[in-house]
């Protein structure tokens, strides 16, 4: 079967989302019943893959606009552009499609990373589809089996059962024997309390201790590592979990711990305060290596600065959450490369914003090349970065 062929095979037998079977939207059980895997271990892809730039929402978000609910004619996207009618509703496909590009944008920033594991993902989903589309749960969309296949309905005529209108006395052959005593019911089956899995608070308990040994013992290790340990324990913990049939309550503890060890990666935090500062130099040595704010707006004036000749002068403006700006000389020769995780960029002229925002320039100022110059590293978490020259 080729790749095409695949495809194709592949969206005629979608997984159905059902009802009675989801903790968000049922994507990951739709996608374990149709390939006869359990549903936990499609939740941990889905977890996994989130920290790499939020593909695992990415995907997450595709399977709910493009996996038809059991007894809809279509999928949500496709119910939006009139192919068909769908259980989910008109705004909450807009609020999907909307996150969908959000994600999007994480996915298909400046980091490669996530560009890979998705393509890792899309391979993981044909190769299961080619050697497990047999198994699982095949979706009832066809039509039934005889019309599809062609075969005739028989004329067989039904037996009568009653006396006729001529014979109500019941003296015809076929009613004389009476009908058999109806059988008794059977017993009702009493359920057997299941015992309640241990996994779930065993694996929270071990990745508390974890992040906090981790925290404790290792001064150089940064929030988002900390939140990374916790992560990968209790992604050890849905493994396990799926074994032993348990641990399904981890779930609602990872999916925001992956998202926020992501937004922990992206942000630079600092220790450095909150609320506004202004900083200054108008000389080499004035000028400091960094300048930093946890939260705030920081603004840094460098109009005054002066370099000498065949001087190079660097430094680094870091805000984690807020509005950043940086005032240079008209004619001072500068390299500034500007950066955001989330947010907007306006970087000498040059623009850039959504997810990973970033612009570099080289600029020698009104006065052309000569001089000396300054090296500037300006980024943020959350917020704006502007850098400007006086007039």
């Amino acid at each position: 079967m080729s790749v095409e062929e695949t495809a194709r095979d592949f969206w005629a037998t979608r997984p159905r989302r059902r009802g009675d079977d989801r903790k968000v939207a049922g994507v990951a059980a739709a996608i374990g019943r149709r390939y006869g895997i359990d549903p936990v271990l499609v939740r941990v892809g889905f977890v996994v893959s989130t920290v790499y730039s939020g593909v695992g929402v990415l995907l997450y978000l595709l399977g709910w606009l493009l996996l038809p609910a059991e007894g809809d004619e279509a999928s949500a996207a496709e119910s939006a552009l009139g192919k068909g009618r769908s259980s989910v509703s008109t705004p909450l496909t807009v609020l999907l499609g909307l996150a969908l590009i959000l994600a999007g944008g994480a996915v298909f920033g400046s980091d490669p990373r996530g560009l890979i594991v998705l393509a890792l993902c899309g391979a993981a989903l044909f190769v299961l589809h080619r050697h497990r589309s047999s198994i699982g749960e095949v979706p009832a969309t066809a039509p039934l089996a005889a019309a599809t296949t062609g075969l005739e309905a028989t004329t067989e005529p039904i037996p009568q059962t009653t006396p006729p209108r001529w014979d109500p006395l019941g003296a015809a052959p076929f009613a004389w024997d009476l009908p058999d005593p109806s059988p008794a019911p059977p017993p009702v089956p009493v359920p057997v309390p299941r015992s309640r899995s241990k996994v779930t608070p065993v694996t929270l308990g071990l990745a508390l201790l974890a992040a906090g040994v981790a925290a404790a013992f290792l001064p150089a290790i940064s929030p988002a590592q900390v939140a990374a340990v916790a992560l990968g324990v209790i992604g050890l913990g849905l493994v396990t979990g799926s074994l032993l049939r348990g641990g399904r309550g981890l779930i609602a503890v990872a999916v925001p711990l992956a998202l926020a060890t992501w937004l922990l990666h992206a942000v630079p935090f600092t220790d450095a305060g909150a609320g506004e500062r202004r900083w200054s130099a108008t000389t080499p040595t004035q000028l400091q290596d960094r300048y930093a704010l946890t939260v705030g707006s920081g603004r840094l004036d460098l109009t005054d600065l002066v370099v000498p000749d065949g001087r190079t002068a660097s430094t680094t403006v870091t805000v984690s959450l807020g509005e950043t700006k940086v005032f240079l000389p008209p004619d001072l020769d500068v390299r500034v490369a500007c950066r955001v995780a989330t947010g907007e960029v306006s970087c000498l002229g040059e623009r850039s914003s959504g997810f990973s925002a970033r612009a570099e320039v080289a600029d020698d100022g009104a006065d052309g090349p000569g001089g000396g110059r300054l090296v500037l590293d300006v980024h943020s978490g959350i917020g704006d970065v502007e850098v400007t020259r006086s007039e």
